[in-house]
């Protein structure tokens, strides 16, 4: 994808100190995820409408020539001198981004649902040699969007809209198998496979100017948001319950040597455990 507008995709995500379920319920974590998901459609449509982008060459053979003057790299003083049969197009996440602006596309977020991981959103761990614990969370949401198209006529509104459904899918299926990466960053934003509502054009009068109208049409989607966030405390120091011991003539407890808080243990592998204090007649009981 291209990135000529520089939106915050990626994140460097250092929470505080705490429980991971204090972490993982943190607010900003959803902030974070509209943010992404919003900058990365953002990034991957100007890919189409951006005569430099990536995946301009698959607008260009699939699109009519109205529909590829559509571009997002010009300034109006371009448009009048360099490439008068081009239009320069707003495309924005915010609506302070594009006031008063057309033809313009605005990404609106519209909700956003927590999702439960799994067994576990704990998916790796480390102990690292300050003696801090640090962990990676899985967090997975969906994040719902509006793809809002607005010009000054039916025509160009339905053209830039119909794009912009062609480029989510079919498009997608060959471009990014409906997948959005950035690799640097440990995120991932999934296009929907279905489940799209291209809703009808609607038209609105300028207040002021009875000449003046313009169109609107709607694209709404969910898209899949899944990252992994971190956690840093400091190590527990574990003490184990007390352990009953049957049989025993001393009062040596014993202690495991080679066992500790979250060590994992390959299922099906046989684990010798090295016990000090452990006498000859002592057992567990299970």
């Amino acid at each position: 994808m291209t990135s000529h507008n520089q939106p915050p995709l990626g994140y460097t995500i250092i929470p505080p100190a705490g429980t991971m379920r204090e972490v993982y319920t943190d607010h900003s974590m959803v902030d974070k995820a509209v943010t992404i998901v919003k900058s990365a459609v953002q990034q991957y449509i100007d890919s189409f409408l951006n005569p430099t982008g990536v995946n301009r060459k698959f607008l260009t053979s699939s699109m009519s020539p109205v529909g590829i003057q559509f571009v997002t790299d010009l300034t109006y003083d371009d448009q009048m001198k360099v490439s008068p049969n081009l239009r320069k197009t707003y495309l924005a996440r915010f609506f302070a981004e594009n006031i008063g602006r057309l033809p313009s596309i605005l990404l609106i977020d519209t909700g956003v649902e927590i999702i439960d991981p799994g067994i576990n959103e704990l998916v790796k761990a480390r102990i690292n040699a300050d003696g801090s614990w640090e962990g990676f969370l899985i967090s997975y949401m969906k994040v719902t969007l509006s793809i809002t198209t607005a010009t000054l006529s039916e025509e160009d509104t339905s053209t830039l809209s119909t794009m912009i459904s062609m480029m989510i899918t079919p498009l997608a299926t060959v471009i990014n198998n409906y997948i959005i990466q950035d690799p640097d960053s440990g995120w991932e934003v999934r296009l929907p496979l279905s489940g799209m509502n291209l809703g009808q054009a609607t038209s609105v009068t300028i207040e002021g100017d009875t000449k003046t109208t313009v169109w609107t049409r709607s694209l709404d989607l969910t898209c899949e948001f899944e990252a992994q966030f971190g956690i840093k405390m400091p190590l527990l120091h574990y003490a184990p319950p007390p352990l009953e011991i049957i049989g025993a003539t001393s009062q040596v407890i014993p202690r495991f040597l080679n066992l500790t808080p979250n060590q994992e243990i390959p299922l099906g592998m046989a684990y010798p455990l090295l016990i000090d204090g452990m006498l000859f007649q002592y057992y567990f009981r299970p």
